[in-house]
């Protein structure tokens, strides 16, 4: 179970949402380290969700691991 400080959401057509559905990454602060991150389909839980930040006040391991994702979910 992580310690959810950080929400990013990836939109896209990717092939295997349905209409509606986004991927979505859920991280600690420290999303590398033990309280780690997890990673859902479906809708995010916008009621939970603080403000909009930009990906550059996200911190280094956060920014480092979406990223990561969004290369393997793009096969870049």
């Amino acid at each position: 179970m992580t310690a959810e400080r950080y929400t990013a959401v990836f939109t896209g057509l990717l092939s295997f949402k349905k209409p509606g559905e986004y991927l979505y990454m859920r991280m600690s602060e420290d999303p590398l380290g033990s309280e780690g991150y997890t990673v859902n389909r479906g809708r995010p839980p916008y009621g939970e969700l603080g403000g909009e930040i930009s990906f550059s006040d996200l911190p280094e391991g956060s920014r480092r691991l979406v990223l990561e994702t969004y290369h393997k979910l793009w096969n870049l």
